[in-house]
């Protein structure tokens, strides 16, 4: 199939046409107004999107590789299946899409707004960069986010259950009331991150770093934290009944009203523990 150009483009969609299928590569629609297109299945890498309006748009199976997305206007779009990666997502709006299935690997999300139940389930995000994202309230189940950095996100009720941070960098993020029901956060940077009233029952945050870390009134049961860095950390309220964190450094810790029954707390650094 013959490479489209941005005027073809521009003339199939204005008569209501379907561009599915379709060869898009490297075009420049930068700001273009397509809400509702349908693109799925086509091939748009390295194209020039940004600012564009697709909200509404069916955008699934795209190959999108290197593409600018940045800015762009995604509301209620649907890009489950795509190839993503290496991708420029910066500040695009994301709200209610379905991301789900997807490979976004070594992608730049940085800055996008992704609340109103965005779905990232079962998406490769390795290394892919989510700084300052808002993910408030999205599906990220099954999702591998090793190696990710999600410095200063918004992760408040998200659900990011069986979901892998494997040396993923989360310093200073906002996940209230998250579900990280098993969950790995083996090596993780999470200091001075908010977790109040989360779930990470059967979580491994084996030495992950939860330096002053609150993890006030969540749920811990039978979580690893082996060697995990816990200065400072707030477990007040805290259930970590059956939890392991065995050689755990809790200097400093707060672990008042913190439930801590048949805890394992072997060759556990308290000095100073309040």
């Amino acid at each position: 199939m013959s490479k489209l150009t941005e005027k073809e483009v521009l003339e199939i969609f204005d008569e209501g046409g379907s561009l599915s299928g379709q060869d898009l590569t490297g075009l420049n629609l930068h700001r273009a107004v397509l809400s509702g297109v349908d693109l799925s299945g086509a091939d748009i890498r390295g194209i020039n999107f940004r600012g564009a309006n697709l909200s509404g748009s069916n955008l699934s199976n795209v190959k999108s590789s290197e593409g600018i997305l940045a800015e762009a206007n995604l509301r209620d779009s649907d890009l489950s299946g795509s190839d993503l990666s290496d991708t420029y997502l910066m500040e695009a709006r994301l709200y209610a899409s379905d991301l789900s299935n997807c490979d976004l690997t070594g992608s730049n999300m940085s800055g996008a707004f992704m609340t109103g139940g965005v779905n990232l389930s079962n998406s490769s995000l390795v290394s892919s960069n989510l700084r300052g994202a808002d993910l408030s309230g999205a599906v990220i189940q099954n999702t591998d986010l090793t190696m990710a950095t999600l410095r200063s996100v918004k992760l408040i009720g998200a659900d990011a259950s069986s979901s892998d941070f494997t040396s993923a960098s989360l310093n200073g993020s906002d996940m209230t009331r998250i579900n990280l029901t098993g969950a790995t956060l083996a090596n993780a940077v999470l200091n001075s991150s908010k977790l109040e009233f989360a779930r990470l029952d059967s979580a491994d945050l084996t030495e992950a770093s939860l330096r002053r870390c609150m993890f006030r009134g969540a749920s811990l049961q039978m979580a690893k934290l082996i060697k995990a860095n816990l200065v400072f950390t707030d477990f007040q309220e805290a259930d970590l009944t059956l939890a392991d964190l065995t050689e755990s450094d809790l200097r400093g810790a707060i672990l008042l009203g913190a439930n801590l029954k048949w805890t394992d707390l072997s060759l556990t650094e308290f000095d100073r523990t309040n």
